[in-house]
């Protein structure tokens, strides 16, 4: 399923930095922002702190 997630400039700069840190410590050639953000959403099933942390944030 195709989805869009939208970041203003000054976010996505950020994000990126944030992506290529994530990369570097993880010691991978390429890691691109869906499989981060895949990966954030399954944390967020799998791991009860996590998903109260969003809760939180969502609320």
């Amino acid at each position: 399923m195709p989805t869009t997630v939208r970041f203003d400039r000054e976010e996505a700069s950020e994000i990126d930095r944030f992506v290529i840190s994530l990369r570097d410590d993880a010691h991978r050639n390429q890691l691109d922002k869906a499989e981060v953000i895949r990966e954030i959403l399954r944390l967020a099933r799998e791991h009860e702190p996590t998903r109260r942390a969003l809760l939180r944030r969502l609320r």
